[in-house]
């Protein structure tokens, strides 16, 4: 392989290496929200705030989904 071709390679690694770093830090925060909101649910005796935990988690849960998507497009690009 030439050194040139090498360089780009390494170039495209690490690229891809950053926006994956990128796409994992953007996954934290949903996870985070998630688990505080099912957490403070199950310290809550009410239906009410059993049923606010499930909709933030379903909403969380949407932006965990497209986290995971990024992740792939940019794997796939291999």
């Amino acid at each position: 392989m030439p050194e040139a071709e090498m360089l780009s390679e390494q170039k495209f690694r690490a690229q891809q290496g950053k926006q994956l770093g990128d796409a994992l830090h953007e996954l934290c925060q949903p996870l985070t929200t998630l688990q505080c909101c099912l957490e403070m649910a199950l310290l809550s005796d009410s239906r009410e705030a059993y049923r606010e935990a499930v909709e933030v988690g379903l909403a969380e849960c949407r932006r965990i989904v497209e986290s995971v998507e990024s992740m792939r497009k940019i794997l796939r690009v291999v």
